[in-house]
């Protein structure tokens, strides 16, 4: 495919995407094997030392040209690129103009290590680089790059504020070469949205960029055929009144920060766009369920995996729900209707719980992101659960919603023409995203020798025994005026946190989904002189905590982990806040056998067991602790892969049933 057809058209425009992979599993597996023998047969052009010396050649005059030369230089290659498309030289030259130009405008140069990360995204391929290597920086070189060749470019990271950020930080760079830019975030106006994606880059998030996409294939309807989407784009050209124009201009070129977090993590979520109608349902009715499932016992009335959060009622419990719905209207005389109200009431019971799936904010319940830590304001869960949490926690009954349209990360991120990314934790899901997505995972070199000294992990018998462990460790560190950053795994837990270290007279602070907007303030105290911070996984991607004046003579951030995530790749996440870029650092783990993450998966004898080896205050041996660790999270990630895969089957197959009916999603 020309590199040409990755923008949209000139005259009357249009709406560029892949068509949908008609490709069996098979197929597909086959396809992602003869790519990446194809991408090892050239891995010489896929070094860093091929990149980075043909960068050098032509970058030498660059530094001696003076602002004038510069702009007809930009001019010039912009006038080329798109003329011939993002061919091998053009890419070289564009590398090497960028370099210079950020580092005039950002006092910024990147480095070689970034110069081959940009080169490898460029070509369509996911780049792992370590936390704290300059991500973001590094993806201006493919954005721009793209960019300054007509083809509209969209830069997705995790959660609206990386977005706005990196778009204020690199903005600079992106006018010194004729570039605008924009960020689409959580709050704009479909007319606003619009404006922002004509920009040539747009740094957006994976949920904001999914929905106007919806929006647009809702507004399409049935017919998504070249000829109307050209139309729409007339309409929005001359600004014709009353039209609904489409907002965005296509799926060209997507380049994915944190791709495994918008790839991997949340590809379960389905994404969908409802319109809300009125309750079925009373208030009074959602408070009645609630009451009869509080008279059940679990395992006599009903049994429940908290796993999979299924219930099912036993007869015993069938009968104590008939006996007890006398007196009550008469909808619960329908059997099917009141055991599955009661079920979800029990869901909701025991299943979901404030300040770990959830927050109360304006006295209204909002979804906490389980992976990010991060408020889904706009998300409710379906099937009359969201209303049912509501009617827990005493707000104000919400309406309920029904899905217009619906897809899966999986489907969306396969439409675009061209997908890139970066992360410094791929390794883990690298044949997935080459399955899935047909990305090529390739490790990028650190450009300094991590200085990160990463400790044995310690699990205690007791919860008692991992607080006093815990506080003595801060304590020792913080005497050393060294800035500690803790990482829990729920709002709950944050706030206990907090709780042990103010009785311990520690001053703190604490970063949650409940002072978010306090974000960027608080981890730019986070690195210095003596500085405590008690943080969800908020604090855990993306972020970059400076250090201090002094802080690296004596060692250094130090981290430390309260919790056993699901996903190694988290628990490395949050390591990466300390020792970026040479700098000095340190990470450890303190844990329990009486962690919920742990009291899942293992039976009570086995723990009861691990108790018994360790005297009062002692851990478990290295050896043993690192055992019991890996154990749930290695199946975790097994069954979260088994998700995700039936997740693209279900959705291939709905593909074909709607094809078959005439409909679009």
């Amino acid at each position: 495919m020309s590199e040409l057809v990755l923008r949209p058209g000139v005259h009357f425009g249009s709406y560029p995407q892949k068509p949908e992979s008609r490709l069996s599993d098979f197929e597909q597996g086959a396809a992602a094997f003869f790519d990446k023998l194809h991408k090892r047969l050239n891995r010489q052009r896929f070094s860093q030392a091929y990149i980075v010396s043909r960068v050098e050649k032509v970058a030498a005059p660059l530094s001696h040209y003076n602002e004038q030369q510069l702009t007809i230089a930009i001019l010039e290659l912009r006038e080329n690129l798109y003329r011939h498309g993002l061919t091998e030289e053009l890419i070289i030259s564009a590398f090497a103009l960028i370099r210079e130009t950020a580092g005039r405008t950002l006092n910024k140069r990147h480095f070689d290590v970034q110069l081959f990360g940009g080169w490898l995204m460029i070509n369509g391929m996911l780049a792992e680089m370590e936390t704290g290597e300059g991500k973001t920086l590094t993806a201006t070189l493919p954005a721009c790059t793209a960019a300054l060749a007509g083809i509209p470019v969209h830069v997705i990271t995790a959660n609206d504020y990386l977005a706005a950020r990196d778009e204020e930080i690199l903005k600079p760079l992106y006018l010194r070469l004729g570039l605008k830019s924009g960020a689409v975030v959580d709050g704009m106006d479909l007319e606003l949205r619009r404006k922002m994606y004509q920009q040539p880059i747009v740094h957006t998030t994976n949920k904001q960029i999914a929905f106007d996409y919806l929006r647009d294939r809702i507004e399409m309807g049935e017919d998504v055929g070249l000829l109307k989407f050209q139309f729409k784009q007339i309409q929005r050209q001359i600004k014709q009144p009353k039209s609904n124009a489409l907002i965005m201009r296509g799926l060209c070129f997507a380049i994915i920060d944190e791709a495994d977090s918008v790839l991997i993590d949340e590809a379960k979520t389905p994404l969908i766009i409802t319109q809300t109608r009125p309750n079925e349902e009373s208030p009074e009715t959602y408070g009645d369920a609630l009451y009869l499932a509080s008279s059940l016992f679990i395992n006599d009335d009903f049994v429940m995996d908290p796993k999979t959060r299924d219930v099912e009622l036993t007869p015993q419990g069938e009968n104590t729900i008939a006996d007890m719905i006398i007196g009550l209207g008469p909808s619960w005389k329908n059997k099917r209707w009141r055991e599955a109200m009661v079920k979800q009431a029990l869901i909701a019971e025991y299943c979901f719980k404030r300040n770990k799936q959830y927050i109360l904010k304006d006295n209204k319940v909002q979804i906490i992101d389980e992976f990010t830590g991060r408020v889904m304001e706009d998300r409710s869960w379906e099937q009359g659960l969201q209303q049912m949490i509501e009617a827990k926690e005493g707000c104000l009954i919400s309406e309920q919603r029904e899905p217009l349209a619906r897809i899966s990360y999986q489907r969306f991120f396969s439409r675009y023409l061209k997908l890139a990314g970066i992360s410094g934790t791929v390794r883990e899901v690298a044949t997935e995203m080459q399955r899935v997505y047909g990305l090529h995972s390739v490790k990028v070199p650190t450009h300094r020798v991590s200085k990160r000294k990463i400790l044995s992990e310690r699990v205690y018998s007791t919860q008692a025994a991992k607080q006093r462990a815990f506080l003595q460790r801060v304590a020792e560190i913080h005497a050393q005026g060294r800035p500690i950053l803790v990482g829990t795994g729920s709002v709950a837990e944050s706030l206990e946190v907090s709780v042990w270290l103010e009785a311990a007279g520690l001053v703190h602070r604490v970063l949650n989904a409940e002072q978010d907007q306090h974000e960027a303030e608080i981890i730019a105290q986070a690195g210095q002189l003596y500085a405590i911070t008690v943080a969800t996984n908020m604090a855990g991607r993306g972020t970059d905590i400076a250090l201090g004046l002094g802080v690296a003579e004596l060692g250094g951030l130090h981290v430390i982990a309260l919790n056993c995530n699901e996903s190694r790749r988290i628990d490395r996440q949050l390591y990466g806040r300390s020792a970026r870029q040479g700098d000095p650092g340190s990470c450890e783990a303190i844990l329990a056998l009486e962690d919920t993450v742990l009291q899942e998966y293992y039976s009570p004898v086995i723990l009861k067991n691990l108790a018994r080896m360790l005297a009062d205050g002692e851990s478990l041996p290295a050896l043993w602790g690192q055992l019991v660790l890996r154990l749930p999270q290695h199946f975790k990630e097994l069954r979260q892969r088994k998700i995700r895969r039936q997740l693209m089957q279900q959705d291939k197959h709905l593909s074909r049933i709607l094809a078959f009916a005439g409909k679009f999603e």
